[in-house]
Order: structure tokens, then C-alpha cells, then sequence
């Protein structure tokens, strides 16, 4: 990728400076022939009175001592050639000669005839001409000849000069530039291809700031990225760790107490059934909780949503735990009036999320669960908080995760498997609700479930 970042950029530079350069060379060179031309237009009117003086003779040797002096004069003033042409009114052609390399088919000799001045170019060579009068009367022109000012020569040289010193710095500054650009971008597809081989810990070195905006975020993404795998398996060790001693545990009851009936050990048939039992319906309740979050995540599962009372559905579910509230010495308040507005959701999930809320709440709660339902702003709000040690605020937000294990749990009154928070925040999630989880005015935890008004 350096590579190709340096070759494109220094390919850039030089293209730039051929173009740049090209166009300067040719529009520098019409400037100069026409600035050339315009000067040798300008000596030629300026010496037009001066040679009007020279006729040329018709005798022998007359043209050639013209041709002598006019060689003389366009040497002293710098000029390449120098002709006379007398045009007479009784001649055909011309009297005279051009300089080399304009032939008379090139001027305009009526304009010249008329005292206006022609230039032109031919190739490398300049002309220019200056109509006048010669002392016989007759309309006469003076030609000059010059060659373009050889100034492009010494600006080329310059130019090549200048060219390189500025290629040799585009690849200095394009090495500069495409380390601190692929730098960065290495490091990351080495950052992800360790953590590709299951390197979770490895991470991206912070990017220079001035490397640009979407460097930095790349960077940022992948180590984000690493974080959330890492954590992601860690909490995936924690949860086998959990889920493993959740099933050992009933397991090893169960086993203990059956070959106690197996040997005859058992001094008491009906007490041992019902432990066994107990031990049974735990193994249930924990297989029902991972066949039920797999349901979740499958892409078929569906909800039978309807317009229900959330009151009767709320009341059913929760006189349901009387009995354990009892037992448990719990108070389990509930505060459902019956006139609150209806919801658009399945009854049987509804109620697996105030199930899932109170079996949770009975399990931490000291004396007292609330069950709570109201109605505010367009939406049915179901509390239910208990008095328990509560949730610290460092597990707040993770408390629905289905892998996540709290980091200051209280001590259980009885195992569980932890997954039914995941799974009620799964249910209100997929009907469209929303779910929080803060401290409540017991001094506990308190869960609020909330679905819009059906309407």
C-alpha cells in the first residue's frame, strides 16, 4: 500500500509539472516570437526613413554594393537579414532582394506599397517589413529578419532544474506522508489479524492525531471491537461457569438421594421424593430459560400480539406467587387497578416478563416485593421492586445482558440461572416495550416494564 500510495503521488507531481511545464514553454515561446515580432516591426518603421536614401541602381555592381552595405548594417544592429524592395509603378516585379528566407510571396505588397507595416514568421525566423517612400518618389518596403530571442533556452534549463529539486522533495514528503498513513493501517491489520488467530487482548496503539479523522476512528473500531470480543468471552467462560454449577448442583442432589433409595439408606421414602422433585423442577426451570433464550435468537421465533388489559394479565401472574411469598416470609404488595388502558402485546410473554420480575424480586427480597401498574403519558408502566440489597451501580446497565455476571452479587437465597433478565428483556424488546432497571424506594432493586397504549 505504500508503494502504491508513493507512486501515485509522485506520479501526480510529475505530471503536474509536465503539464505545467509544457504549457509554459509554448505559451512562453509564442510570447516571445510575438514580442520579437512587434520589436523588429518597430526597428523596421524606425529605419524606414533612414535606408530611403538607398535606391537601388539599375547599373552593373549596383545590387551587389547595396547587398554589401545592408550586410553591414544588419550586423551593427543585431539583426539576422536586411533586403530593400523598390516597387516602381512601370516594373512588374520588384526591384531588389528579400533577406534569406522571405521570398516575396510572403508579403503583402500592396500594404506595403500603401507605407503599412507586415510581419510574420516562418519556422524559427521572424520578419517584419515598413513601407516608405525612397528619395526617387517610389513606394519602397524595408525587411528585417531575427530569430527568435534564445531566452526558452536558459528558462528550460532552469525549469528542468527546478522540476527535479521538486520531484526529489515530492518523494521526500511522499515517504513522510505514506508511512504516517499506512503506519497506522498496518498496525491495525496486524492488531486484527492477531485477533482473528484469538490474540482477544490485542489492540491497536493510539494514532497519531495527525494522521486524519477516519485513521482514528479505524483505530477506535478495532479496538473497540477487541474489547467487546474479549468481554464477550469472558462472560461467556462466566456464564458455562454458572450454567455448570447450576445444573452439578441438582444433579448431585438428585444422584445423592436416589442411590440413598437404591441402597434403602433413605429413612424417609416420601421426604426424599419431594427433594428429588424440588431438584427436578430447578433442572427444568433452567433448561426451560436456555431453550427459551436459543427461541430468541432464532430468526422464526413469533409473538401472537393482541389488545389485552395489562391489569388482568398483571393480577393473574402475580397472586401466582402467593404461596412462595408466603413460605418465603415475604409480603407481596400488588397494586393493579383494573381500569388501565390496554397494550398490544402476546398474554403469554407478558406474562413471562412479570414472572420472570417477581421470581427475581422473590429471590433477593428481604420482607417486601411491590408489584406496581399505572398508566402516564400514553404508555403502561408495570413496577416491580423489592427491599433486597439491590443492584450496584457498576451493574446497572449490564443487568440484562444474558452473559453478564454481576460484579458485587448478592448471596442468593436459592440458585438460579441467572438468564431471566436476559430473557425479559428479550420478550419487551421484540413487543416493542421498553425496560429499565434502577434502586428502588424500597432500598432494593426495581425493574419497569412499559408498552404504548393500544390504540
Amino acid at each position: 500500500m505504500t508503494k502504491r500510495i508513493g507512486i501515485a503521488l509522485i506520479g501526480m507531481v510529475v505530471a503536474a509539472l509536465v503539464l505545467a511545464g509544457a504549457g509554459t514553454i509554448v505559451l512562453a515561446s509564442i510570447g516571445s516570437k510575438r514580442s520579437a515580432e512587434e520589436s523588429l516591426v518597430e526597428q523596421a518603421e524606425a529605419l524606414g526613413d533612414l535606408f530611403g536614401e538607398l535606391t537601388i541602381p539599375s547599373g552593373p555592381g549596383g545590387d551587389e554594393s547595396v547587398r554589401q552595405r545592408l550586410r553591414r548594417v544588419s550586423e551593427t544592429i543585431s539583426v539576422q537579414g536586411i533586403g530593400i524592395l523598390v516597387m516602381p509603378p512601370n516594373f512588374e516585379e520588384p526591384i531588389g532582394e528579400a533577406p534569406d528566407g522571405v521570398i516575396l510571396s510572403d508579403l503583402d505588397l500592396e500594404a506595403l506599397a500603401r507605407g503599412e507595416s507586415v510581419s510574420g514568421s516562418k519556422g524559427d525566423l521572424i520578419w517584419a517589413a515598413a513601407g516608405g517612400t525612397s528619395v526617387q518618389g517610389f513606394p519602397q518596403a524595408l525587411i528585417l529578419t531575427r530569430a527568435p530571442d534564445p531566452i526558452l533556452v536558459p528558462a528550460t534549463r532552469w525549469f528542468l532544474l527546478a522540476a527535479a529539486g521538486t520531484v526529489m522533495l515530492a518523494v521526500l514528503v511522499t515517504i513522510r506522508l505514506s508511512r504516517s498513513l499506512t503506519g497506522p493501517v498496518r498496525e491495525a491489520s496486524l492488531a486484527a489479524t492477531r485477533i482473528a488467530h484469538g490474540d482477544l487482548s490485542s489492540r491497536v496503539p493510539d494514532s497519531d492525531p495527525r494522521s486524519g479523522h477516519e485513521i482514528t476512528e479505524l483505530v477506535d473500531s478495532i479496538n473497540t471491537m477487541a474489547g467487546n470480543l474479549e468481554r464477550s468471552r469472558s462472560l461467556e467462560r462466566q456464564f458455562l461457569l454458572s450454567v455448570s454449577h447450576d445444573l452439578r448442583t441438582p444433579l448431585t442432589s438428585i444422584r445423592g438421594y436416589a442411590e440413598a433409595l437404591v441402597d434403602g439408606a433413605a429413612p424417609d421414602t416420601a421426604a426424599v421424593g419431594s427433594v428429588i422433585e424440588s431438584e427436578s423442577r430447578r433442572l427444568e426451570r433452567l433448561v426451560g430459560d436456555l431453550l427459551m433464550l436459543a427461541r430468541l435468537e432464532s430468526t422464526g421465533f413469533t409473538y401472537d400480539t393482541a389488545r389485552h388489559n395489562a391489569a388482568e394479565i398483571v393480577a393473574d401472574t402475580a397472586h401466582g406467587f402467593d404461596r412462595q411469598a408466603e413460605e418465603r416470609g415475604i409480603e407481596l404488595s400488588i397494586r393493579v387497578p383494573n381500569d388501565e388502558p390496554s397494550i398490544l402485546v402476546d398474554p403469554d410473554r407478558y406474562s413471562q416478563i412479570v414472572s420472570n420480575l417477581l421470581g427475581n424480586a422473590c429471590r433477593f427480597a428481604d420482607h417486601t416485593v411491590a408489584v406496581t401498574l399505572w398508566s402516564q403519558e400514553g404508555r403502561v408502566h408495570l413496577s416491580v421492586a423489592d427491599d433486597g440489597p439491590g443492584i450496584d451501580d457498576k451493574d446497572l446497565d449490564h443487568v440484562f445482558e444474558r452473559l453478564y455476571v454481576a460484579q458485587h452479587s448478592p448471596k442468593l437465597k436459592e440458585s438460579g440461572s441467572g438468564l431471566g433478565l436476559a430473557i425479559v428483556s428479550d420478550l419487551v424488546d421484540g413487543m416493542n416495550g421498553t425496560v429499565v432497571a434502577r434502586r428502588s424506594a424500597l432500598g432494593g432493586a426495581e425493574f419497569v416494564v412499559s408498552f404504548v397504549v393500544a390504540r
